[in-house]
């Protein structure tokens, strides 16, 4: 009987500390800017590799259409499998 309530007791006391609050998911940090200046910048950046500048009337563009011209810049400068490793690219006949 005495080792049914030490159980019971011990059991109890692991309950009571458990947390049981929800766990929170915590995403990874992006390098997407998230504030209109920060797209605009980061735009700005990018068309400056490509050698280009912002369109004519570019102020009246939303925030999502910057961020479209931005991603669509973005990938168009990334460097492509030759330019990363020569040896990895597949010659086909």
């Amino acid at each position: 009987m005495v080792g049914f309530l030490v159980g019971a007791g011990a059991m109890f006391a692991v309950t009571v500390v458990v947390d049981d609050d929800p766990k929170v998911t915590v995403r990874s940090k992006t390098d997407m800017p998230e504030t209109r200046e920060g797209l605009i910048a980061a735009w700005t950046a990018e068309l400056k590799k490509a050698g280009k500048e912002k369109p004519d009337g570019w102020e009246g563009l939303t925030t999502g259409e910057i961020r479209d011209r931005y991603l669509s810049q973005y990938f168009i400068n990334a460097p492509d499998a030759e330019d990363i490793d020569p040896d990895m690219v597949v010659q086909r006949d």
